[in-house]
C-alpha cells in the first residue's frame, strides 16, 4: 500500500511575487515540461481582489518565468498560464518525482513556502527524491506521513479536484458513445475554462493508469 507524504520545498518558481504579495495564494493545477527549457505551468491564484491585482502588476518582473497569461478571471480568483525560465525550471521537480513513482496530489505556496502532498510508494523512493531536490538547491521538509487509505482520492494518485472532475464527467455522460455532454459544458459547471477542464480529466485519467492497470507494470 503506498503512502502520502506532506513536505516542504524551498521552491524558487515566483518566490519574489509570492514574498511580495503573501496575501495571495497559489494551487498548481498542471505542469507541463518540456525538456531543457520553456516547460509551463496552470496555475490558480486566490486572494482579494486587491491583492490579485498587485499580484499581477508584480508578476512580469518575476526572474523564474518569461511570460504569463491569463486564462481566466472569477471573483477572488485567477487561472493563469506561466512560461518558466532557466531559474524557475531548477524549481520544476515533476519529472524527478515521476522518476520514482511519486504522485504530486497538491501542490501549494503562499509567501516563501510551498507546500507538497504526494503519493510514494516506499520511503526509499521518498529519500531519494528528497536527494534530487538537495542537489538541486532546494531544501527539503518533510511535514507528514500517512497511509492512503486515510484519504481516499490519495488511493489513486488523484487529487480531490481531479477526482470530482472526472466523477462529474462520468455522471453526464462525457464518457458515453455518443458523448452526452463536452468539456465546455463541464468546465462551465466548475467556473474554469474548458483547457483548464481537459488538463483535470487528462491528470486524472493519467493517475488512475498508474495506479491501476499499470501498477507495477
Amino acid at each position: 500500500m503506498s503512502v502520502i507524504a506532506e513536505y516542504t520545498v524551498s521552491n524558487p518558481i515566483l518566490a519574489d511575487t509570492r514574498r511580495a504579495v503573501p496575501g495571495v495564494t497559489l494551487e498548481v493545477e498542471d505542469e507541463q515540461p518540456v525538456p531543457g527549457t520553456n516547460s509551463r505551468l496552470i496555475i490558480w491564484a486566490r486572494g482579494t481582489e486587491t491583492d490579485l491585482k498587485r499580484f499581477f502588476r508584480e508578476l512580469p518582473d518575476d526572474p523564474t518565468i518569461t511570460s504569463f497569461e491569463l486564462l481566466s478571471t472569477l471573483p477572488e480568483r485567477r487561472l493563469f498560464r506561466v512560461t518558466l525560465s532557466l531559474e524557475g525550471e531548477r524549481g520544476l521537480t515533476y519529472v524527478d518525482a515521476i522518476e520514482h513513482g511519486i504522485t504530486f496530489l497538491d501542490i501549494e505556496a503562499s509567501g516563501d513556502e510551498m507546500r507538497y502532498r504526494a503519493q510514494i510508494p516506499n520511503r526509499r523512493a521518498l529519500v531519494d527524491y528528497r536527494e534530487q531536490c538537495q542537489e538541486r538547491g532546494l531544501s527539503f521538509d518533510l511535514r507528514r506521513l500517512y497511509r492512503s487509505d486515510a484519504d481516499p482520492a490519495g488511493r489513486y494518485g488523484l487529487t480531490a479536484r481531479q477526482q470530482d472532475a472526472l466523477c462529474r464527467a462520468l455522471e453526464a455522460g462525457y464518457f458515453d458513445v455518443p458523448r452526452e455532454t463536452s468539456t465546455e459544458e463541464l468546465a462551465d459547471e466548475f467556473d474554469i475554462s474548458s483547457q483548464a477542464f481537459s488538463a483535470l480529466l487528462r491528470r486524472g485519467h493519467d493517475a488512475l493508469l498508474r495506479n491501476t492497470i499499470a501498477e507495477g507494470g
